[in-house]
């Protein structure tokens, strides 16, 4: 029988993270009802995230305000995983993109292999 669980993320700003599922074309959805059938789970949060193989939410952390939880069925934990994964990816690649425009960097070049490791050049000009 599948159980509801909850799985740490770093995921702390829903800005980023709407563009990284923009990116990889993930549809989801705001301020929804995550209902998760077998434990009877119903709650409102702030990602419903659907995607042809998977649905799960994210939900601010218990132990934790500013971060963000996945939560879930323990069946489906493997495409779970593998969809957080691409979404931290490019969550870290919009993040650092805001980051090194803050602190005065423009981005110069841009690569990504074939393991799919992005690579950044950036230069400040002074």
């Amino acid at each position: 029988m599948s159980k509801f669980v909850k799985v740490s993320t770093e995921l702390r700003d829903l800005v980023f993270v709407k563009r990284a599922l923009e990116d990889l074309k993930v549809t989801y959805r705001e301020n929804e009802v995550f209902v998760h059938r077998w434990s009877g789970f119903k709650g409102q949060v702030p990602l419903v995230i659907h995607h042809p193989t998977v649905t799960f939410g994210l939900r601010p952390a218990a132990d934790d305000a500013e971060r963000y939880e996945v939560i879930g069925d323990d069946m489906q934990m493997r495409q779970i995983q593998a969809q957080v994964e691409r979404i931290q990816q490019r969550y870290a690649y919009h993040k650092v993109l805001a980051e090194t425009e803050k602190a005065g960097f423009t981005l110069v070049e841009e690569q990504t292999d074939k393991g799919n490791v992005i690579r950044l050049t950036v230069r400040r000009w002074g």
